[in-house]
């Protein structure tokens, strides 16, 4: 089944920083081989570092109502499952220096996907050429769902 809130300091490692006095609505963590369908705002974390792991708190740490972290980490090879799951996920996030030789030869398929952002110190390989959506941090996922949030408020008050 998939895991609670109460599982995600394990998911995040012991060098996770989460305050257990958060505010937080239901948070699913979801790992292969588990799936969850529902309406719930859905990210998806393949082969993230710690860095990003800790990046990702931040969003976390927004007053969300419920949420959905499908997580493919560095033990997962369940290409199926990834697969599936990055065509449902509203985010991915890919860390692509993180990928092992088996996920990387599915990075340029999932980098066409709109909704795909990557992080790479790789300055050689074109993925360019495939997504315009390289991020240096999570900040600019975090901005973008900020703004998101931001316009949906603004065409309430105008409707009202």
């Amino acid at each position: 089944m998939f895991k609670t809130v109460n599982k995600l300091k394990s998911q995040f490692g012991n060098e996770s920083k989460i305050n257990h006095n958060m505010n937080l609505g239901k948070i699913n963590i979801i790992t292969p081989p588990d799936k969850l369908f529902n309406l719930n705002m859905s990210y998806l974390l393949i082969k993230p570092s710690l860095n990003v792991k800790q990046q990702f708190q931040t969003i976390l740490s927004h007053n969300i109502e419920e949420l959905n972290v499908f997580i493919y980490d560095q033990e997962e090879t369940d290409i199926g499952w990834l697969l599936s799951v990055a065509m449902q996920a509203d985010v991915t996030v890919i860390d692509v220096d993180n990928c092992d030789p088996t996920t990387k030869l599915f990075v340029t398929f999932l980098l066409a996907q709109p909704n795909t952002h990557y992080i790479t110190n790789d300055e050689i390989t074109p993925y360019g050429l495939i997504s315009k959506n390289r991020i240096y941090n999570l900040d600019a996922v975090v901005a973008s769902f900020t703004e998101e949030d931001e316009d949906i408020d603004d065409e309430s008050r105008e409707e009202e």
